[in-house]
């Protein structure tokens, strides 16, 4: 599964069927908010295997997935793609970093805006690190 972002026409359209709101943001804020929720979902996110944190060091310094792909299978593990609920969480968050952001005239600040942090709410956070389904006995 792919990060959502608003870098191009294409990741914008995909964005804007998720989420409706981002048709009335900024791209560059709302490139902003994507980034920083994915930020808050990878901090949160369980510690990574070492062919996780290559695969991230060599996304993040901008190579292609195939040549990615090549290293990791000659590290000897399995390319890991992002699970669904990380690119969940992160559209969450944004949504959240979003409306913390918008003035409400009654309690804006001196300079006419307030913002209130939203750190990952407990629903999020249980989308990136799932309970156990199994019933517990006492």
């Amino acid at each position: 599964m792919e990060w959502y972002s608003a870098s191009d026409e294409a990741s914008r359209d995909r964005l804007e069927n998720a989420w409706s709101d981002a048709r009335k943001i900024d791209e560059e804020l709302c490139e902003m908010l994507l980034e920083v929720a994915r930020g808050d979902v990878l901090a949160y996110a369980p510690a990574e295997t070492p062919a996780e944190q290559v695969t991230r060091l060599l996304t993040v310094l901008g190579y292609p997935a195939a040549t990615i792909s090549l290293v990791v299978a000659a590290l000897g593990e399995v390319v890991p793609g992002t699970p669904a609920r990380y690119v969940f969480a992160q559209l969450q968050q944004a949504k959240n970093l979003f409306n913390a952001g918008r003035i409400d005239r009654d309690q804006s600040g001196p300079d006419g805006y307030s913002f209130v942090p939203r750190p990952l709410t407990k629903e999020i956070q249980k989308a990136i690190r799932p309970q156990s389904g199994a019933a517990r006995v006492f």
